[in-house]
This record gives structure tokens, sequence and C-alpha cells, in this order.
């Protein structure tokens, strides 16, 4: 009659007979000089490049370059037409143009917000124009005369700020038109706005657009504009994109950009007045004051006045009169001569 193994028996003869099928196998492996780890290494250094069935791209490459040298150069040129109208130093950064769907643009921006779609006659269709809240606010503060402080609490904008923005956004137009007429001579109008981004649909939620990301610096303020191009407006100019016409153009052009910083200075207006300097009063003598009062001065009548540029005193000079009898102010040294 057969013996039969109990548990114990069973196990140790099952390890006995592994150890060595281990032992085997490692054997084998040294022997192929490690062929399997070699392997694996190349499996792990090999690259994946990741590409959605679902949204191809839609623009080649030589278009994507195009495209950037075409909007680095418009915000060169509207941190120049912004400067002069704003009347400060702003800085305009070309930041992305990437590919994705209408929905997530709209999903990346905030709500609510500054929104237009623009028209580009004589092509079918129209873009979509962002600009962050951010940066709006601060912008209409300075256009009143305020310091233009960053935004303190997110809010929707009024029809008088509306209006006020205007003039910001004909100047982003008139720069785009001048940007694309290496293309094509384009007219951008606004066509529609409104403050929350979902009811404006340029194009269906799934259709590719070209997003276009600027970032604009003006002191201690700092906002996005986004510009969203449907590709399929793209598709009937598509062999009009040069992109040797843009190689000439370089990025770093200091003379270029310093010839663009000095005309836009030139063209601020800056106030100058005359001051006589020296006077002070109580505040009762103030508050007393009336008409035919005399107040001494003391300065001579012929003495040298102050002519200040934007409160600072720059010029010495004396006040005549012309030969129409208007007063006028006659320059006789620099303050920094003295």
């Amino acid at each position: 009659m057969a013996k039969i193994l109990s548990q114990e028996e069973v196990d140790a003869l099952l390890k006995s007979h592994t150890k060595p099928a281990g032992k085997a196998s490692s054997a084998q492996g040294q022997e192929r000089g490690g062929a399997p780890s070699q392997a694996k290494k190349a499996q792990v250094q090999r690259k994946v490049t990741l590409y959605n069935f679902r949204r191809p791209d839609r623009v080649s490459r030589e278009q994507m370059r195009s495209l950037h040298f075409m909007h680095d150069r418009f915000a060169r040129n509207f941190s120049s037409s912004l400067s002069a109208y704003l009347r400060t130093i702003t800085e305009v950064n070309l930041v992305s143009v990437e590919q994705l769907s209408y929905q997530e643009f709209l999903l990346s921006v905030p709500d609510p917000t500054c929104f237009n779609a623009i028209s580009i006659k004589p092509l079918e269709g129209a873009l979509a124009l962002e600009v962050n809240p951010t940066l709006v606010f601060p912008i209409i503060d300075k256009m009143l005369g305020g310091p233009g402080d960053p935004l303190k609490q997110l809010r929707t904008m009024t029809d008088i700020e509306q209006s006020i923005f205007d003039g910001v956004l004909k100047l982003v137009l008139e720069d785009l038109r001048e940007a694309w007429r290496g293309i094509v001579d384009l007219d951008f109008r606004i066509q529609a706005r409104e403050t929350s981004p979902q009811l404006i649909q340029i194009v269906a939620p799934n259709e590719v657009v070209l997003l276009v990301v600027f970032e604009v610096k003006m002191g201690p303020v700092s906002g996005m504009i986004n510009l969203a191009i449907p590709s399929i407006i793209l598709e009937p100019i598509s062999n009009k994109f040069d992109q040797e016409m843009f190689t000439g153009y370089k990025k770093s052009s200091t003379f270029e950009e310093a010839r663009l910083l000095m005309a836009s200075l030139k063209r601020c207006p800056m106030e100058a007045a005359a001051e006589i300097r020296g006077t002070s009063l109580r505040m009762e003598e103030v508050l007393q004051l009336k008409p035919g009062d005399l107040i001494p001065l003391t300065k001579r009548c012929d003495a040298e006045l102050d002519l200040c540029v934007d409160g600072i005193p720059r010029f010495l000079g004396l006040v005549a009169l012309n030969p129409n009898g208007k007063r006028v102010f006659q320059v006789t040294g620099s303050r920094s001569e003295g």
C-alpha cells in the first residue's frame, strides 16, 4: 500500500524542487550577460509621444511659427501704442501660441471678464478677444486720473466703463491689423461683447482654436490678453503663410525698440507751470483772504522764476509780454546748470 504524504512533507518537497530551478534561471541570466536587464533598460529609455486622435493638430508647424513671429511683432507695437495712450510705461510680451478646443479656452478665462467677438472681413467667421479684469480695471482707473492700482475684488464692468475701455480695444484692433497685413489685409471690428464668455460662441465647443496669450505689465499691475483664432478661418489663407518673410525679423532689435519708445515718449503731453516760490502764509491768514488783499512776495519783480514740469523745477526764466499782449515765459537757464 502506497504511503500518503502529509502536508508538511508536500511543502518540503516543493521547496526542494523550486530552489534549483531558481538558481538555474539565475545562472542562465548571468550566462546571457544580463540580457533581460538590458532589454528592460531599453524599454524604459524609449520615448513615447502622446497623440489625441479626437483633436488632431489642424495647423502646421510652419504656420504656427509664422503666427508666433507675427504676434510677437504685434506685442511690441501694442506696447508702444499703449504706453503713449496711457502716458505710462507698459510692457507687452507674447507668452504662448497653442492649439486647443474652444471649450477648453472658455474654461480657462475668468467669469466675468471683458469678452469680445471680432469680425475679420473679408474672411468669414470671428475671433475671440478676452482681456482679464485684473488688467481692465487698473487701466480704466489710470485713464480717469487714478494711480491704476491692482483690482481688489472681481466684478462686472458697467456700460460707462466699457465705453471708456473701447479706446484701448481700438488700439488692439489697429495693431492687429498692422501685424496681419503681411499675410492678408483684414478689417478687425467688434462684432459682439459680453461679460460672460459662455454667451459668445464663435465656433462649436469641440472645434480647434489657436490661442495666442499676451502678458501686459503696467507698474505693479499685470494681466493677460487672450486671442482665440478658429483654425477653420486660416484654411482659405493657409497658402499665404510664408515663413521666409519673418526669418529676418529679430526678436531682440534694441535699436528698433529704442526708436519706438522714444517716438512714444515724444508724444506724451507734460504740464509746465511758472511758479513763485518762497512765500508762506499761516492758516489763519489763508482763511481771511478776500478780493483786493495784497500778499508780499520774497522775490523781486525782476527775479527769475521756476518753470516746473510735472511739478518738478526744471528751468529758470522771466515772465514777459509778447507783441500780442499775452504773457510768455522766457527761459534763461536750466536748473541743472545752477
